[in-house]
């Protein structure tokens, strides 16, 4: 696991140098700088496979010219590295992707089963390839202009290199006040984008000497349907579950789990003491309030297998200590990442330098609301829906006050397809919101995922996984991790098995309303009854409570009138509005009132700091 960097028609070393600096967190074992023709990567390694000085990068493959820069893991390297001719310098990953690159084109990219984020530079062609995995697990972002071209794992790393105008994105900050997160190929800063998962891009110089971007998308799934019954499922399920977490427990470094007490890390436990050599090595975060906490349950489960077991206890005092790291830690502002982040500091001191994650699975096997929701609209009448359709207009007007509401007459005036569903299930704030926050019309992002395709519930995954899962759980997952130098594996996105649920009918997922049915049986006898019968709980942080007591003087502070106005982002009095309310109990505001804070601490780190970078919204 590393960070990436580069630069394409500048022939300065020193700049890829200090984008290596502002990731070297991300790979403190080794760092490299390579210049090749017009081209000048880089590379700060976290050592995982061939801990040994032959995994140095930027590497170079001798016999083609190519080089490359290279941040994660493929877990099939071996039968990869079989299908190519000798000899072997290294016992990477690394060289693999580099011959195999030479070998197969960009199609090696699809042979590739993990998490990457990648640079290669084609001496033949003179073109530097850009890669990114179908999950977009490992992040790429990357800047354009006519003659000059910069890339890197961090947004950070790119503002670091001092050739691109920090300038705040108006539809960036759009995207993040509507979804918590920014939505790729977005991010916060006009000019960066993120390369989207599963695509290559291809850079050149052309006569001219300007630069020519070329994307295209070399990983699809293609739903087919599968054979056999709902057993044959569940047994090819079982299967692909232990051959994938074989598969991520191959390291040259200790290894431990994330453990929420929930059905999915769980699993992974239990597979690992089946499958592993060692005995499991656990962590969760718990916290005091007692409906928040599964502490009871992840003590359980690491008991019923022999887990060294660790508890992280997360308290408001350990909040607002820990905040400002936490927040430097990322590159954009997010509603979500706290708890990786803490739990990540806690694994990376015991030792640890690669951390499986649960992530996954409530996507792939239709674990979250979104899906039952989804289902139940569908099975309304025609007439049910034109009745709430005709009222929608009245109830949002009557019951403003709440969130839940007003997304029931959202969704109650939509079309209701599945993808209606998702975006309101997942929406802080409604597009009429945003105008009011920013004092701007806003501009609506669309969703990168697939359309309905009349399969409810594998279109609400789809648009699960390329959504939420992609720019929110997965890259907070990676920024906060990394901060700690610690790599973190997601054994349920495997591709074959991501594959392979695309492929199921939907009620071999959902038996009625019980979600995750098939999952349950193909990890029937791994895990105790109590986890399985157990309801979805989600892995958050007690913002409401807390924004009431010991966090209520610094929200107040970071939202007040004044620092707001200065901040000249947000409308001050409709934050106020929202703070007044939440206090008050009149609405429960946490998650728009915890985006909002997470926003100006970010702003105030990155944007305000005369060190950082000084930025302006385009209005």
């Amino acid at each position: 696991m590393c960070s990436i960097s580069g630069i394409f028609n500048v022939s300065n070393p020193d700049i890829v140098r200090r984008m290596n600096d502002a990731q070297k967190h991300r790979g403190p074992d080794d760092q490299g700088i390579a210049q090749c023709g017009d081209v000048v990567l880089g590379n700060t390694r976290l050592a995982i496979i061939d801990i040994s000085s032959a995994g140095h990068q930027p590497m170079n493959d001798p016999v083609t010219g190519n080089w490359i820069t290279y941040n994660g893991e493929t877990y099939n390297f071996k039968d990869l590295r079989n299908e190519i001719s000798g000899p072997w310098v290294s016992n990477t990953d690394t060289e693999v992707v580099l011959r195999a690159y030479s070998k197969f084109g960009v199609d090696a990219f699809a042979r590739m089963r993990g998490m990457f984020a990648l640079a290669l530079w084609d001496n033949q062609k003179q073109t530097l390839v850009l890669a990114r995995d179908p999950l977009g697990i490992k992040p790429l972002y990357y800047y354009a202009s006519e003659n000059q071209f910069l890339f890197a794992s961090e947004l950070r790393a790119l503002l670091a290199s001092g050739l691109i105008p920090p300038r705040l994105n108006a539809a960036g900050i759009d995207s993040y006040l509507a979804n918590g997160s920014v939505e790729a190929p977005l991010t916060i800063v006009d000019g960066i984008k993120q390369l989207l998962p599963g695509h290559v891009l291809h850079v050149r110089i052309n006569d001219a000497r300007q630069m020519v971007l070329t994307d295209a998308e070399f990983a699809t799934v293609t739903p087919q349907s599968i054979g056999g019954n709902r057993e044959d499922a569940v047994a090819r399920l079982r299967h692909e579950l232990e051959e994938s977490v074989r598969l991520h427990l191959v390291s040259d470094v200790p290894l431990g789990v994330f453990l929420s007490g929930g059905m999915d890390s769980s699993a992974l436990v239990a597979l690992m003491s089946r499958t592993g050599r060692q005995r499991p090595k656990t962590f969760s975060v718990v916290f005091d309030e007692a409906k928040f906490t599964e502490a009871p349950f992840s003590r359980a489960v690491a008991e019923r297998f022999n887990a060294d077991h660790s508890e992280i206890r997360l308290t408001e005092d350990r909040l607002l200590e820990i905040l400002p790291a936490a927040i430097a830690s990322l590159d954009q502002p997010t509603m979500d990442g706290i708890n990786t982040f803490v739990v990540s500091s806690a694994v990376k001191s015991k030792g640890i330098t690669v951390a499986l994650s649960g992530l996954g699975g409530d996507e792939l096997f239709a674990g979250y609301p979104s899906f039952r929701r989804a289902l139940r609209f569908d099975a309304m009448s025609q007439m049910s829906k034109r009745v709430l359709r005709a009222a929608s207009g009245v109830g949002r007007v009557a019951m403003n006050g709440s969130v839940q509401r007003h997304k029931f007459w959202q969704l109650a005036n939509s079309s209701g397809k599945a993808e209606d569903v998702y975006r309101i299930s997942r929406q802080l704030f409604s597009t009429d919101s945003v105008t009011r926050i920013t004092g701007r019309n806003g501009s609506e992002h669309k969703h990168n995922g697939h359309h309905d395709n009349g399969d409810i519930v594998n279109t609400i995954s789809r648009l699960e996984l390329t959504g939420y899962m992609t720019n929110t759980l997965l890259r907070d997952t990676d920024a906060m991790s990394m901060a700690h130098s610690l790599e973190v594996r997601v054994p349920f996105l495997n591709r074959n098995m991501i594959e392979f649920a695309a492929r199921m009918p939907a009620d071999f997922k959902l038996r009625g309303f019980k979600r995750k049915y098939i999952l349950k049986r193909a990890i029937k006898g791994h895990l105790p009854p109590f986890v399985t019968r157990r309801g979805k709980k989600g892995f958050g942080v007690p913002v409401a409570e807390w924004l009431k007591g010991k966090l209520r003087p610094l929200a107040r502070d970071l939202l007040s009138p004044e620092r707001v106005r200065k901040a000249g982002v947000f409308n001050a009095d409709y934050v106020t509005k929202l703070q007044d309310e939440h206090e008050r109990g009149v609405a429960n505001h946490r998650k728009l009132l915890w985006t909002l804070l997470m926003f100006e601490l970010w702003h105030e780190s990155f944007i305000e700091t005369p060190r950082r970078i000084e930025a302006s919204v385009n209005r």
